[in-house]
């Protein structure tokens, strides 16, 4: 119970906060540039759920590799789309505080 859905929720979690915050160093502190971190977090966040997935199916069954190298990547991917309804709510309410970290900028 606890590996199976509480740690990756748990794991993705802290990712998209981890992210989100990383992201946000990069972005120019505009509403442009908050719409920029949302989109690029979200791909940033899907292709690392996707990998957090892989390696969780290849640590329970080490003969999962075989799947990863025959195409299975899609299944992960459409797995890592599918993990957005966890990390999405966490990456709206990241970057729409945003706003409150400007140095520069005033909201």
């Amino acid at each position: 119970m606890i590996t199976g859905l509480l740690l990756p929720t748990l794991i993705l979690v802290a990712l998209t906060f981890a992210v989100a915050r990383m992201v946000e160093r990069f972005t120019p502190e505009t509403l442009p540039g908050l719409a920029l971190q949302a989109v690029i977090s979200a791909l940033l966040l899907w292709a690392l759920s996707s990998l957090l997935f892989a390696i969780l199916y290849t640590l329970e069954a080490p003969g999962a590799v075989w799947l990863i190298q025959s195409g299975g990547w899609r299944h992960f991917m459409m797995l890592g789309a599918q993990a957005a309804l966890v990390w999405g709510p966490v990456l709206a309410l990241v970057v729409s505080t945003a706003p409150r970290r400007w140095t520069t900028a005033v909201w």
